[in-house]
């Protein structure tokens, strides 16, 4: 008659649990890793053992923020739990334009990924005079940012009377824009604009600083049918 021991093959049914000698296994082996444990307990997640074929790991804590899940299944980025000092999110999906991307980082304006319905564009860069602007927006003429190669000038607005006007070119006289911004006597001041640069007698001189007048020496289209420069 042999004393009944752990490993022996055979689980005592005698013995509550809890009492001293009880097991909930005994298959009879030495091998600590598999469904029966050594101390003829029966494996599970968390008990500091990995069960081979079964868990990927086991630390035997219950935190879930660690590299070792609550699932003995190591952490990883996109498994819906963030790992505390390695990422900053992880919303547990494979969508990279969302608000974490499929780094477990939140997304940013330059991180080369367009964040549906809040970027228009993402180019991943610093350059604010692309086509794609620092605040994740479609580069246009009047934001306020000279898009190299496409635009002369931006000053913000749409406005048409002052040095930049509205198709983000530079007031030019002959453009058919009368500037108001300057006084009389500075550089590039405008009393008229008719839209182009010629003594036409058409309402403007070329230098678009008069009115075409009677008296000119210039005959104005329509109006005038001679002007011999008095009055």
């Amino acid at each position: 008659c042999l004393i009944a021991t752990c490993g022996d093959g055979v689980a005592r049914v005698d013995i509550a649990e809890g009492q001293p000698g009880y097991e909930a296994c005994d298959d009879g082996n030495a091998i600590d890793d598999d469904a029966c444990r050594n101390r003829c307990t029966v494996a599970r997640c968390g008990d500091d053992v990995v069960w081979s074929g079964v868990e990927a790991c086991d630390d035997a804590n219950d935190l879930n923020i660690d590299g070792c899940l609550n699932t003995c299944q190591i952490a990883r980025c996109g498994d819906g739990v963030v790992q505390v000092d390695v990422e900053a999110c992880d919303d547990g999906n494979e969508n990279e334009t969302d608000g974490c991307t499929n780094r477990c980082e939140p997304a940013v304006c330059g991180d080369g990924i367009v964040q549906r319905g809040v970027e228009a564009c993402d180019d991943a860069n610093d350059v604010d005079t692309d086509t794609c602007t620092n605040e994740c927006t479609l580069a246009r003429c009047g934001d306020g940012i000279i898009q190299v190669g496409a635009e002369e000038c931006d000053d913000g607005n749409t406005d048409n009377d002052d040095a930049c006007i509205a198709t983000c070119r530079i007031a030019v006289c002959g453009d058919g824009f009368l500037r108001t911004d300057l006084s009389e006597g500075e550089p590039n001041y405008e009393s008229c604009d008719d839209g182009d640069t010629e003594d036409s007698g058409n309402g403007c001189d070329a230098s678009c600083l008069r009115n075409d007048t009677c008296g000119d020496n210039v005959i104005q289209d329509l109006f005038e049918v001679c002007d011999d420069g008095y009055t």
